[in-house]
């Protein structure tokens, strides 16, 4: 028997589809609905999209009612313009028809509140069209890829649903638990998220604790990384170019925002400026903020601080084969993806502690580990991985035999099929 499987994930994430493509070639029927209006990330492979209704360009419209009003009438039959470019089989919840710009503004014309908490969805893509798919698709399994947006929005699914409700899993990504458990609205709906789930999964097991203290009463499922793993062949070429000592580049995590603290790591680069005279400072997924106040840095300070664009995900490995130190400063989060392709391709991290790091490096061996408020520590941090040599190299060997162990992408990808052929099982 084939299975369904419905995901309710972030449809423009690098994370989702890494995810899915782990999965992508077995025998199962995969779907997806979105979080908003936004293109599938191109990369999407095997699944379909349930968009509440068909984007279509104004031109398109305009030329059908001249040339065949009968088209416009028959609603999708006639109309098949599709604005995913990898042309991934697109099915509406609701026979209508939108000109692309509109779009835009019925995404956030109107919107539905998930519950206790803030957290709000697009009426179109929020718990009534949710809720109306469920019950027309009938899914054998539905997965929800992050709590705040997906996982909430399942919640209210079920509430309204006057019918069955399929089996569900909800997986934890970065600080769903971690961080939002501090505040009390999120807290109450965190915990009837997880009395209502049927399967847990994360990629931390300090998030496995946290989920039964906060009511989960459904099967946790095994630690996983929720991005799969890495062609270790491939990118075992590259981070062999050079030793870690020999490199003079750092790279730094830009997210400025409720989690990430990037202008706190332009503040130690600030701090250890003297020293870093000859590296060249690289600022990745940098905010607004952190960007202007990282060009400001490199002229006040006469360093050589870049930012990288939006790139690919190869282009950003290759970066990390050309680092020496990877710096990433939060207040929450879970592995840190960017934090497993550092070490993967030699880069020696300075992760902080609200991280689950401690799950993978060794503080003072195979990495820092750092708060994530104290400037003068993680700057002496610093100073240390950019002259201690022997340190580096030497994690770096450290670091290799845990991704060959724990990340590597083919032995991740039967971990994956395995972990639903389990739920499978128990149904």
């Amino acid at each position: 028997m084939t299975r369904k499987i419905l995901f309710v994930a972030m449809q423009m994430s690098m994370h989702t589809v890494r995810w899915i493509k782990q999965i992508a070639d077995q025998e199962w029927d995969l779907h997806i609905f979105p979080v908003n209006y936004l293109p599938v990330h191109p990369e999407m492979q095997g699944v379909t999209v349930h968009q509440p209704w068909r984007l279509i360009s104004p031109r398109l419209i305009a030329k059908t009612a001249l040339t065949n009003p009968r088209k416009l009438l028959g609603g999708l039959s006639g109309l098949e313009e599709s604005q995913h470019p990898n042309k991934l089989p697109v099915h509406t919840i609701y026979p209508l028809l939108v000109p692309s710009p509109m779009a835009r503004i019925l995404n956030g014309a109107k919107r539905v509140r998930l519950g206790e908490s803030d957290a709000q969805a697009p009426y179109a893509y929020g718990p009534r069209a949710l809720a109306r798919l469920i019950a027309n698709l009938k899914p054998d399994l539905i997965h929800s890829l992050e709590f705040q947006h997906c996982g909430y929005n399942v919640l209210r699914a079920k509430e309204l649903s006057n019918s069955d409700f399929p089996p569900w899993i909800a997986t934890n990504w970065g600080s769903d638990i971690y961080y939002y458990r501090q505040f009390e609205d999120h807290r109450k709906q965190i915990s009837r998220l997880l009395r209502n789930i049927d399967f847990y999964s994360c990629e931390c097991a300090r998030d496995v604790g946290l989920a039964h203290e906060l009511g989960l009463t459904g099967k946790a499922m095994q630690v996983m990384p929720n991005t799969g793993g890495l062609d270790l062949a491939e990118i075992g070429l590259v981070r062999a170019t050079y030793l870690p000592s020999q490199r003079r580049l750092i790279m730094v995590k830009g997210y400025q925002h409720f989690a990430g603290r990037g202008l706190m790591a332009l503040d130690v680069i600030e701090r250890c400026a003297s020293s870093l005279k000859n590296y060249q400072i690289v600022v990745f997924s940098a905010s607004p903020d952190v960007a202007a106040r990282a060009e400001k840095l490199g002229i006040s300070l006469g360093l050589n601080i870049t930012l990288l664009p939006h790139s690919s995900h190869d282009t950003v490995l290759r970066m990390f084969s050309r680092a020496r130190i990877y710096l990433g400063i939060s207040v929450s989060d879970a592995i840190s993806t960017s934090m497993l392709e550092a070490i993967a391709m030699g880069a020696f991290p300075i992760q902080t502690d609200t991280a689950c790091c401690d799950e993978w490096i060794e503080d003072g061996k195979s990495g820092f580990i750092i708060p994530p408020d104290d400037i003068n520590l993680i700057a002496d941090r610093l100073l240390d991985a950019v002259t201690n040599n022997p340190l580096v190299d030497q994690a770096a060997e450290l670091n290799w035999s845990t991704v060959q162990e724990r990340l590597d992408q083919k032995v991740l990808k039967k971990q994956a099929i395995a972990f639903y052929d389990e739920i499978f099982q128990d149904l």
